[in-house]
């Protein structure tokens, strides 16, 4: 058994996954490489999460979002350049409702949400700190609240409107002021009695951070933000229970299956070392020859060298860490687009406490390869 040290302690909080409504589908390539023929595009879903904490002695609860979603008029809710770069991926993005909304249907006051912690300031992460009363918090990780403060148009460069900041206490995390790390990543305890950690995860994108929720005294849900967009950059790897070979009798609807794991080793990338793009060799180089332990993509990059990331050691460093939570029988992570999950995950209003009972992790470890379907086909065929 695979375990990470987490501080002990019995305080937890109450995590509601919300479907913040977008429904989107997108070329794989801006994301994840190197290609796999028969998949070319995939589809996303989004997750914002309702963390609620509740004082043991005074009862007082404390709520923060992580995460709100995408606002659901992007093209009156961002500046031009930040319009034009979701328009630029091709595909379609749609958004039915703000988070704000999902709340206050659900009989969530506003103005309980004492702050709103952003994972990272792309478009489908920020939604709409305006609608939120002025006494709730926006809280971004280092860099953005720099880079992108007082926001569009004050600042020319800055993907979000400058209502978004306007007469509200924004802050910027500072990891280094705090002496605590869990799995080698910086974290900051929010509530000081280690129910909530945010966990500083870089690379992705600008302050780029994930969080670790106590769910019970010994198990954990792990907010991974935008650190991978598919599984498929996660799994498999060389973790406990990780192993490509472990997941057996896979039923895929477009398959004469059940299937064993090898047979996905057809359009695995070390399957055929020789087709592998050159500019992704630096990375293969350097990870086992085994499609038992190495996951079907990496982050992606281009062949002239650009990539979605910032940093794109820093975030396939993260993507190393967060496979050592995944080692963990006691952590759940649940990526912020990871639509494998849809039909697993119940949704706000209810809870997602009780995961482990529910074997959520278990039943939703190996879904995503049922988006391979056709890229085997499609192998099986030129073989």
């Amino acid at each position: 058994m695979s375990t990470i040290h987490i501080p002990l302690s019995q305080s937890t909080v109450q995590v509601s996954i919300i479907d913040t409504t977008l429904d989107a589908n997108l070329p794989t390539a801006p994301f994840m490489g190197p290609p796999i023929a028969g998949f070319d595009r995939f589809q996303l879903i989004d997750y914002a999460f309702l963390i609620t904490h509740k004082d043991p002695t005074t009862g007082r609860e404390r709520r923060i979002m992580f995460d709100l979603g995408s606002p659901k008029d992007p093209d009156k809710d961002f500046p031009p350049t930040t319009n034009k770069v979701i328009k630029s991926f091709g595909g379609y993005v749609k958004i039915d409702k703000n988070v704000s909304e999902i709340l206050t249907e659900h009989g969530v006051e506003l103005g309980s949400i004492e702050a709103v912690v952003w994972s990272h300031a792309h478009f489908d992460h920020v939604g709409r700190p305006s609608l939120f009363p002025y006494s709730t918090s926006l809280l971004v990780g280092p860099g953005v609240k720099r880079s992108y403060f007082p926001g569009y148009p004050v600042n020319a460069a800055s993907p979000i409107l400058s209502r978004e900041f306007s007469n509200r206490d924004v802050q910027e995390l500072d990891f280094n002021a705090s002496d605590l790390e869990i799995g080698s990543l910086k974290a900051i305890d929010y509530f000081k009695d280690g129910s909530f950690y945010l966990l500083s995860a870089p690379g992705h994108a600008v302050g780029h951070i994930n969080a670790l929720a106590r769910t019970t005294e010994d198990s954990f849900i792990y907010l991974a933000g935008d650190s991978f967009h598919h599984a498929s950059e996660l799994r498999p790897h060389g973790g406990v229970g990780a192993s490509l070979s472990d997941s057996l009798s896979l039923k895929l609807p477009s398959l004469s299956c059940p299937c064993s794991g090898s047979r996905f080793h057809l359009i695995h990338p070390l399957n055929e070392r020789s087709r592998i793009p050159e500019h992704y060799r630096g990375y293969y180089d350097q990870v086992p020859n085994d499609p038992d332990r190495v996951p079907f993509h990496t982050l992606s990059e281009t062949e002239s060298g650009e990539t979605m990331a910032v940093d794109l050691r820093a975030a396939r460093g993260t993507v190393e860490a967060i496979q050592r939570f995944d080692s963990d029988p006691r952590v759940f992570v649940i990526a912020a687009h990871d639509t494998s999950l849809r039909g697993v995950l119940e949704y706000f209003p209810k809870t997602a406490n009780e995961w482990r009972e529910n074997g959520w992790k278990e039943e939703g470890y190996w879904l995503f390869l049922k988006e391979f379907g056709k890229a085997v086909e499609v192998a099986e065929e030129t073989q």
